[in-house]
């Protein structure tokens, strides 16, 4: 992968606000595959107190996305078109792992897949279909 794609992708990553909102950082990026770190917060769980589903499918969204981004040329953004997520077991802990990888890239639609892990448990894995489209900033 070319630095300037992984500096774009940091860049665009900075200037998400509902990602930083989430505090996702991204620790590995190389091309097809990313992996993020989110901290989770007790607004994030319900009643019970495990994850929210809402928080887990977001995080893949976002997870999976990114992974999309690093096959997508820089002029081009990636919107996800659907996204199918299946939940494993409850998330107790205090951190999500999300491992992005992209399965099919295309020039027009990415299919890319994340797995959740929580207290290195997979807890969630997701599935994407990404619409590449001219940039919309």
């Amino acid at each position: 992968m070319e630095e300037t794609v992984e500096h774009h992708l940091l860049d665009r990553v900075k200037k998400n606000p509902y990602v930083n909102h989430l505090e996702i950082d991204f620790q590995e990026i190389e091309e097809g595959r990313v992996v993020g770190r989110m901290p989770l917060k007790p607004e994030q769980r319900q009643y019970s107190g495990v994850v929210h589903g809402g928080v887990l499918a977001a995080f893949a969204d976002t997870v999976a996305g990114f992974a999309a981004y690093t096959m997508t040329p820089t002029d081009r953004d990636v919107l996800t078109a659907e996204l199918k997520t299946s939940f494993l077991r409850a998330a107790w802990g205090d951190e999500l792992v999300g491992i992005g990888t992209v399965v099919k890239s295309g020039l027009n639609l990415q299919f890319a897949e994340c797995e959740i892990y929580c207290d290195g448990k997979l807890v969630s894995k997701a599935s994407g279909t990404f619409c590449v489209v001219h940039s919309l900033i």
